[in-house]
């Protein structure tokens, strides 16, 4: 199965751009959504354990994987990937003038495995018109179709 994406129409941020330029650029979009019972059945279906057994393993997981982020430590989930906590700041011309309100909202970074990036080697693309993803279309695309930046 292909990665759906249709054609979006923004406005020309390039360097060189005329004032009101705009391009089409792709929006991947979603072939729908697994939901949290339905990953523990299909992990279950590969292996002995039950539907329960997995949510049981995967409870686990959250409850030591942020007992470990909060410890400040970088968690190696095997083949899946690392997870850690990451902040930036603001700056100061000298260490005394730093103060840890200077510290910015800190976010949980994902690094996947070198074993769940090979799958990107295998994506192949298709084309789909504005109109068949069922919801409401905002004219031009809107912050909703694309990743937020912090």
């Amino acid at each position: 199965m292909s990665v759906r994406y249709k054609l979006v129409l923004r406005k020309d941020l390039s360097k060189d751009a005329p004032e009101g330029a705009q391009k089409y650029f792709a929006s991947v979009n979603s072939n729908g959504m697994m939901s949290y019972k339905q990953m523990c059945t299909s992990i279950a279906a590969y292996s002995t354990a039950s539907p329960g057994d997995v949510h049981v393993v995967m409870d686990g997981l959250l409850f030591v994987l942020k007992e470990a982020l909060l410890r400040g430590e970088v968690v190696q989930a095997g083949e899946l990937g690392n997870f850690q906590i990451n902040a930036g700041s603001g700056g100061t011309p000298t260490t005394e003038e730093f103060k840890a309100t200077l510290i910015r909202k800190p976010r949980i970074v994902f690094r996947p495995s070198v074993a769940l990036k090979e799958i990107l080697d295998k994506v192949s693309f298709e084309r789909i018109s504005s109109g068949s993803t069922g919801k409401e279309e905002t004219p031009g695309g809107g912050e909703d179709d694309r990743p937020v930046i912090e």
